[in-house]
This record gives C-alpha cells, structure tokens and sequence, in this order.
C-alpha cells in the first residue's frame, strides 16, 4: 500500500469520527466491553480504579536476565488477578508488569479498599517467598498500589476485530495509575477524595480501614476491642507533587498488609459495614 493511500485512509476515519462526535450512554455498573457498544461511549458515574505495579521490574531484568523477570511477571500478575476477580472486580486489565481492577457502584470504594490490602498481602507472604524460592534470588519482589475514584468513560477503540482494545477516559485509572507509581514498596497509596469518603463512615468501618487492629510484636492484640489509646493510624498524608499532574494536593499512604489474627474480620467489616 502506498503511504498516499494511508493517509488518505486516516482522513476518511476521522472525518467519519468528526461527524459522529462523543455519543454516551449512562451505565451504573463497569459493563461487558464489546462490538455491541456500537460506537458509544459508556459513562460509569461511580468506579474505583485499583492499579498494582511491580517495583523494579526494570532493574530485576538487567540484573537477572528476561526468564527470571518473566516469571516475576507472571507469578505476581496470576495472584493480582486472582485477588481483585475473588472481590468481584467489575473489569481486569493486564499491563505488563502492572495490572488494574475497576469496581463500580457505592460499594465500590470497600470493595477496592480491602483487594488493594489483599494483594498487598498476598505480594509479602505467597508471590515473594516463592518467587525467591523457585529463582534462588535474593531479589524483594515488591508492589506499589495506587487508588482513586471517579466518574469513567470506557469504549473499543482500534480496527474491528483482533485490533480492537478498551480505553478508558476520565481520572480514575490515571490517577490510579501515577499514584502507583508514587507509592513505595509495598505501599497503598490514595487519592485524598478516597480517603474522605472513608473518613465519613460509621465508626466501626472508619477503625477496619484506617485503624490498626492493636496487634504487636509478641501480643496477640484485641482487634475490635482494643481500647482507641492503643490503635493506631493506619495512613499518613503526604503532599504530592505538581508535575505528576495530579488533580489533588494529598494522597494518604498505608504499609501494612492484613493482620494475620484479625484481617478477615476486619475485612468483612469494611465491605458490609458490620462485623
């Protein structure tokens, strides 16, 4: 094909599209992605986007060879998948060494809340320990996760067929996506709009999500029974910075995983609200 004829073919395309212009429909849940959206964009009021990036998969590639990142990948993407369907994640996307959940509806900010701690957890206790067991490395796989909530906009774009994919248009996964990147090794961190909604539930979730439970090293703790002098917060707000192009001044940022004693109670509560 000559390149006039290319060209020509992409003015075409977006003529058609400058006609057409951005159709939406409303859609309260993360719908089923497909030829049937018949150029509509679907608009999802309510979705929180969980985005999980591997942390230095870069250099465990020059360290270690493309094999051994590969399994990285592999391993840590299984188990990321596996924590946000088990949680009922609405959509699941992979991204290479990174992978992102979106959970619709007023629930959708609990539901995120306690897979983005799981796959924390699931990262420091199952994905490092047998990555460095199957590799004999000392490499610390770690995971940064980011959080945000929104309104989104999601459509195939692409050629139909084979070389179709979603995109989606609005904040959450992009804020997600650089709070990820902002977030430590094996850090959560959320945007400030997030973390005022839980801030602004009943008191038994306000303490499953921004409490600790009251265990240290060498006591069992008393979970929901530890007196308020001896929890602890679990975030601590950090400034953010201008140039990520966030559209918030503060993210909170959290390190633990799940207690090993009380993190399924406390997980229950944060998704129904009760224990």
């Amino acid at each position: 094909m000559k390149l006039d004829e290319v060209m020509a073919d992409v003015r075409n395309q977006l003529k058609q599209q400058s006609r057409l212009g951005v159709q939406t429909a409303v859609n309260n849940e993360v719908p089923e992605i497909g030829p049937v959206s018949r150029g509509l964009w679907f608009k999802i009021p309510q979705v929180t986007a969980v985005f999980a990036d591997l942390k230095g998969s870069t250099k465990l590639n020059a360290d270690y060879g493309p094999e051994v990142a590969a399994k990285a990948y592999t391993y840590f993407n299984r188990a990321a998948t596996v924590v946000l369907d088990n949680f009922d994640a609405g959509y699941i996307d992979v991204q290479g060494d990174a992978v992102f959940g979106l959970f619709s509806g007023k629930g959708s900010i609990f539901l995120a809340a306690v897979s983005a701690r799981a796959m924390l957890s699931a990262v420091q206790r199952e994905v490092a320990p047998q990555f460095r067991k199957d590799t004999s490395s000392h490499w610390n796989l770690t995971v940064g996760i980011g959080m945000d909530h929104g309104t989104l906009l999601v459509r195939r774009l692409g050629l139909k067929g084979a070389r179709e994919n979603e995109v989606w248009g609005g904040n959450p996964v992009n804020m997600a996506a650089k709070l990820s990147s902002t977030a430590g090794p094996d850090q959560i961190a959320i945007s400030e709009r997030v973390f005022a909604q839980y801030a602004n539930v009943s008191k038994l979730r306000q303490q499953a999500i921004l409490q600790s439970c009251g265990c240290s090293s060498g006591t069992r703790g008393r979970g929901f029974d530890t007196p308020p002098t001896q929890r602890s917060s679990l975030w601590k707000r950090e400034q953010v910075s201008h140039s990520m192009g966030l559209d918030f001044l503060n993210a909170y940022k959290m390190d633990s995983a799940w207690c090993e004693t009380h993190g399924a109670e406390y997980c229950e509560t944060v998704i129904n609200g009760q224990r």
